[in-house]
C-alpha cells in the first residue's frame, strides 16, 4: 500500500533534519582533521626552514640531544613528505566541503517545506517528497558504521534542546548522565525491549 502523501512529506522532513545534523557533525570533524593536518605539515616545514637557514649553533638547538642535527633535517623532510601523501589520500578537506554542502541543501529543503505540513495538499506533499528524493541521490552517503552514533546525537540534540528551553541553567553534562542511566535502566529491566515486532 502506497503511503499518503503528507505523511511521507512528514517522514522525508523528519529524516531530513536527523541528516543535517548527522552532516553537521562528519562536516565539522573532517575539517578539523583536515586543519590539524595542514597545520602539522605548515610547522613541520616552518621548523624545517628554520634549521636550514639559520646559524649552525641554532640549528643544533632546535634539534633532539640525541639525534644529530643532518639526521633530524632528514626526519623532519620525511615527515612533512608522508604527511603531504595522507593529505591528498583521504581529501579530509573535500569531504568536509562536500558534508558541508548537504547541510545547506537539507536544511534549506526542511526550512522550506516545514510550514506547510500541517496544510498541504497532496499534489504540494508528492512534488516535495519527489525534490527529496532527486537532493538525497546527489548527497554523498553518510557511512554507515557511524550512522546509528549520529542518529543518537541527534535524538539527543533534540531531547536536550527541548529541555532547556524550559531549564536554560541545565548542565549538558548531567543531561547526559540521567538519560544514560534511564534508558539504559530501561533496557536491563526489559530484555524484550530489542526484540522486533511480529508482523
Amino acid at each position: 500500500m502506497e503511503e499518503d502523501p503528507t505523511n511521507a512529506l512528514r517522514r522525508a522532513v523528519r529524516v531530513a533534519d536527523q541528516s543535517c545534523t548527522a552532516y553537521s557533525i562528519l562536516r565539522d570533524r573532517f575539517t578539523r582533521w583536515a586543519r590539524y593536518l595542514d597545520l602539522s605539515i605548515l610547522l613541520i616545514s616552518a621548523w624545517l626552514i628554520s634549521m636550514v637557514f639559520v646559524e649552525p649553533a641554532i640549528g643544533l638547538a632546535l634539534s633532539p640531544r640525541s639525534v644529530p642535527k643532518d639526521l633530524w633535517i632528514g626526519l623532519l623532510s620525511i615527515g612533512a613528505f608522508c604527511l603531504s601523501l595522507v593529505q591528498l589520500q583521504v581529501n579530509w578537506k573535500g569531504r568536509g566541503q562536500a558534508y558541508g554542502e548537504a547541510v545547506t541543501v537539507l536544511s534549506n529543503f526542511v526550512k522550506e517545506q516545514r510550514p506547510f505540513i500541517p496544510s498541504v495538499d497532496t499534489a504540494r506533499a508528492q512534488e516535495a517528497v519527489l525534490r527529496y528524493r532527486l537532493i538525497t541521490e546527489k548527497l554523498e552517503a553518510i557511512p554507515e558504521a557511524q550512522f546509528l552514533r549520529l542518529k543518537r546525537k541527534h535524538k539527543l540534540k533534540i531531547l536536550f534542546s527541548r529541555h532547556l528551553d524550559t531549564h536554560p541553567g541545565s548542565s549538558l553534562l548531567v543531561m547526559r548522565v540521567i538519560v544514560w542511566w534511564r534508558d539504559n535502566r530501561q533496557s536491563v529491566r526489559d530484555p524484550n525491549i530489542l526484540r522486533e515486532p511480529r508482523e
